[in-house]
């Protein structure tokens, strides 16, 4: 028993993750494609998600390493590869889990743009638009929630102290 609230079901987050892949095939039709996952939260998504995609498939995974002040100043202090690659002329695809504030994906997005992609492209598993400092959107979001929910999302990737990424469902622990 994990305590979460069900937002969306098992169902509902295949048939969107189905959905979207329809969109990115057609998107990057005929081009290699570099999917880049935001850790921890994406992995469960990002696996979903390229299996539905034709074609070759590059996957890098990238962390922020961000930080919160006390008067809630945000900062990247690093970004993390596994393995480092060269971004230039490659046609990239970076699904992150939940996008909020936007500080965060504008500091990974400039980073990226600095390699010279050939294309960059967001896939978010849940946009919070409400929550926005920076004015930034995905390309694609699974779920763009307006407003808040009772407490903190979990199920399918996202995680709350490191734990619930293993349930099949999205929902928030109150």
């Amino acid at each position: 028993m994990t305590g979460a609230e069900v937002l969306f079901s098992e169902d509902e987050i295949r048939s969107r993750v189905e959905d979207i892949a329809a969109q990115i095939k057609q998107d990057f039709e005929g081009k290699n494609l570099c999917v880049i996952g935001l850790l921890e939260d994406s992995f469960v998504f990002m696996a979903d998600l390229i299996r539905k995609v034709d074609g070759e498939v590059l996957c890098y995974f990238m962390k922020a390493d961000v930080a919160e002040d006390d008067d809630r100043v945000t900062r990247v202090k690093k970004i993390l590869y596994s393995p480092e690659f060269d971004s230039r002329d490659r046609n990239i695809l970076l699904v992150g889990g939940v996008l909020d504030t936007g500080i965060t994906l504008d500091y990974v997005m400039k980073h990226l743009l600095q390699g010279g992609p050939a294309l960059l492209k967001i896939y978010y598993l849940i946009d919070k638009p409400a929550l926005r400092r920076i004015s930034i959107s995905p390309d694609y979001s699974a779920f763009c929630v307006e407003g808040g929910t009772a407490g903190h999302w979990v199920g399918y990737g996202l995680g709350f102290q490191d734990r619930f990424r293993n349930l099949p469902f999205l929902g928030a622990l109150s």
